[in-house]
């Protein structure tokens, strides 16, 4: 085995287009490799670009005045005749009228197509993206997590997320909000372990 190593390399040294052509195929996996990591750290960015982009988009005077009411439980969802809608409660709180009035929030009432465009409509999208492979699992959880356990657990929005899907052919409205909330809620304390514990946990690719 030696002896034929040496000969290829004696063959190749004394011969200068053989030499210079081994030269070009290491020089070209060099660059392979090379050009391999770059489009790697590349693609990193873009994706916490688009994730960070996404986020920024989310945050609306809008979207913060809804969060706010469905996070401190001062909205109530009224089936309604003709129209569904959404009651604002507490304002005969003091406390509460004077946080309403901080955040510019004068009215009584809100659609449902407020919430729908605002808050509910992109929740599904993160669903969708995540479906897609767009976006990571861990990535929703790190920038959405929060808004999403909102927008479920949340009794009006939860009881309008339901209303939503009453006929038969609506049971598949906001099936990726339902699922990646159903996600989330499955695999958060893995998610978590592997924040306190770095190297402890890998996430399936």
């Amino acid at each position: 085995m030696y002896f034929v190593v040496h000969s290829l390399w004696a063959s190749t040294v004394t011969d200068a287009a053989a030499f210079w052509a081994m030269v070009a195929a290491i020089a070209a996996v060099i660059l392979t490799i090379v050009a391999y990591w770059q489009l790697r750290s590349l693609a990193a960015t873009s994706r916490s670009d688009f994730v960070y982009r996404l986020k920024k988009d989310f945050f609306t005077e809008e979207t913060r005045r809804l969060i706010f009411l469905a996070e401190n439980e001062l909205l109530e969802f009224d089936t309604g005749e003709p129209i569904a809608h959404f009651r604002i409660v507490g304002h005969e709180d003091r406390t509460v009228k004077e946080r309403l009035r901080d955040l510019g929030i004068d009215k009584f009432t809100i659609s449902t197509y407020e919430v729908d465009d605002a808050l509910l409509g992109p929740m599904e999208d993160m669903g969708v993206l995540e479906s897609m492979g767009l976006i990571s699992l861990k990535e929703v959880y790190e920038a959405f997590v929060t808004y999403i356990n909102i927008c479920v657990e949340n009794s009006a929005l939860r009881a309008y997320l339901e209303y939503s899907r009453r006929d038969p052919d609506d049971d598949d409205v906001y099936d990726h909000l339902w699922t990646i909330y159903n996600k989330l809620k499955e695999r958060t304390p893995k998610i978590r372990s592997a924040k306190r514990f770095p190297g402890a946990f890998r996430w399936p690719r």
